[in-house]
């Protein structure tokens, strides 16, 4: 039973969405394939390939790109929780007597 090797251009990553707070595993998906990127570049132009070099750079900035895309995803997901917590003054009812009244019909 034989494998089929990755074509060149594939994406190493499933980039399609984020489910059940799989962000952090994604950025370390995206994180490790900067690094092999990044690596690969080195050696192409070690051997003085430049189309090779120029079209991992190319990659190279597409996944910063979504890496900085990812981190503002979280960053702005962290704000919106902030906001939501108990006793958050955002989230406080503003009317003093709220609750203040027992149902004593029980």
């Amino acid at each position: 039973m034989g494998v089929d090797a990755v074509g060149f251009g594939a994406p190493a990553v499933d980039l399609s969405g984020n489910v059940g707070g799989g962000s952090d595993s994604r950025l370390k998906a995206l994180e490790q394939k900067l690094q092999k990127l990044t690596q690969e570049k080195k050696k192409a132009v070690e051997n003085k390939d430049e189309e090779k070099a120029r079209k991992l750079e190319q990659q190279i900035e597409n996944v910063k790109r979504q890496i900085e895309q990812l981190k503002k995803k979280q960053q702005k997901e962290e704000e919106e929780k902030k906001t939501e917590e108990p006793g958050d003054p955002a989230t406080v009812p503003t009317n003093p007597d709220l609750g203040a009244y027992v149902d004593v019909t029980a």
